[in-house]
């Protein structure tokens, strides 16, 4: 097979001539090497090779009793022109099982950023080129896919550079472009490879997005994990078939439990403490107690001679009025009574969380049952009664 040498230029759209960035021989040659397996020695004896050539992204085996690559090419009918790159050379011996391949020049246009430069490559798809012409394929978004093929006469592609990216891994800055989907194609791209335990920010699966700062704080030495109680708390309601001020337990509180995973991490070159996680061993159960709000079956005893004193004065004088006063020398509610004299007159609970108007009457029954002297009830207030 034969090859017509291509012109070195071309007329583009519009009818302008662009300049071609043509990259050299020995350079195009040593690209194309790269592509090769590692090559096995082989010898000259008259025997039958089995041979893949890659003739511009076309693969063949090819039979040939002779011992080397220009042996090979003759077999596939082959003839080198002008610009053609073969790897390893014609001259070099080629073993059964071996590759050879054959790139030959391709005109290349890359639009990028608005800008058209053409190029002469020897590669048989678009991303195989893309590195000739000194374009790192995960940095440009393209208008065609890597794998499409360049045909004889040429191809056209736009492309735009990927969104730049910022990887901080603690204070070292590092950026890149990349058209990766993730925050780990980012880290790929940007060549930093985190810790097993180092905190990441977004998460390595969060979408990439442009322009994006992604935060590494390293974790210095072994996580440590601690068990820590999450107490429980108790739940009082009020249940009318109880006692006024009763309290039944009903279920006990059980304290939970958790799993805190701490580690030493660098933040802007320091070392400090940081939380990695957090995991609930188990819930913790609230406690449940039944408070009785049913008004006490015995009335206080009210009324009488008493009804008429000035109770009011009283309760302003021992308590300032208030029904919910505590003394901490152990005296309660308006008339500062003592949990005995309360219990007395038939007092249930403590003084201060009855009604004001229970207190009140359970007061004049006191004054009743102690027969009017007020001075062993109320010695400093009791006066008030006659104000």
């Amino acid at each position: 097979m034969s090859r017509v040498p291509r012109n070195s230029s071309r007329r583009t759209r519009g009818g302008r001539r662009r300049a071609r960035r043509a990259t050299t021989l020995p350079l195009l040659a040593a690209a194309a090497a790269g592509l090769l397996a590692a090559a096995v020695g082989g010898t000259a004896l008259a025997v039958d090779r089995s041979v893949v050539l890659d003739a511009n992204g076309e693969e063949r085996t090819i039979h040939t009793f002779g011992g080397t690559v220009q042996d090979v090419l003759d077999a596939a009918g082959i003839t080198l022109t002008e610009g053609d790159v073969v790897a390893p050379d014609p001259d070099a011996p080629v073993a059964d099982g071996e590759h050879v391949v054959l790139r030959s020049p391709r005109d290349l246009t890359v639009e990028l950023d608005g800008h058209a430069l053409d190029h002469s490559v020897h590669a048989a798809t678009l991303g195989e080129a893309l590195p000739q012409i000194g374009l790192d394929p995960e940095a440009v978004e393209l208008s065609q896919h890597r794998d499409t093929p360049l045909p004889d006469d040429g191809l056209v592609v736009s492309a735009e550079r990927a969104p730049r990216m910022v990887v901080m891994y603690d204070t070292v800055r590092t950026e890149t472009r990349t058209a990766g989907a993730t925050v780990a194609d980012v880290l790929d791209a940007a060549g930093v490879t985190p810790g097993e335990h180092d905190v990441i920010t977004p998460t390595p699966d969060a979408p990439a997005e442009p322009d994006m700062v992604i935060r590494i704080l390293p974790v210095v030495g072994e996580p440590v994990t601690e068990e820590v109680v999450i107490e429980a708390e108790t739940v009082e309601e009020e249940d009318p078939e109880l006692p006024e001020g009763e309290r039944e337990v009903v279920t006990e509180p059980v304290d939970g439990l958790r799993e805190i995973t701490t580690a030493t991490v660098l933040r802007d070159g320091e070392e400090v403490e940081h939380e990695l996680s957090e995991t609930i061993v188990t819930e913790p159960v609230d406690g449940l107690v039944r408070v009785g709000t049913r008004p006490s079956e015995t009335a206080p005893v009210g009324g009488g001679p008493a009804a008429g004193l000035n109770w009011s004065a009283l309760a302003e004088c021992e308590s300032g009025g208030d029904p919910t006063a505590v003394n901490p020398a152990g005296y309660y509610g308006l008339y500062q009574f003592s949990p005995s004299s309360w219990s007395s007159v038939g007092g249930s609970g403590l003084p201060s969380e009855a009604s004001a108007a229970e207190q009140t009457q359970r007061a004049q029954q006191l004054y009743t049952n102690v027969n009017g002297n007020w001075q062993s009830q109320w010695p400093h207030c009791g006066a008030r009664l006659f104000d």
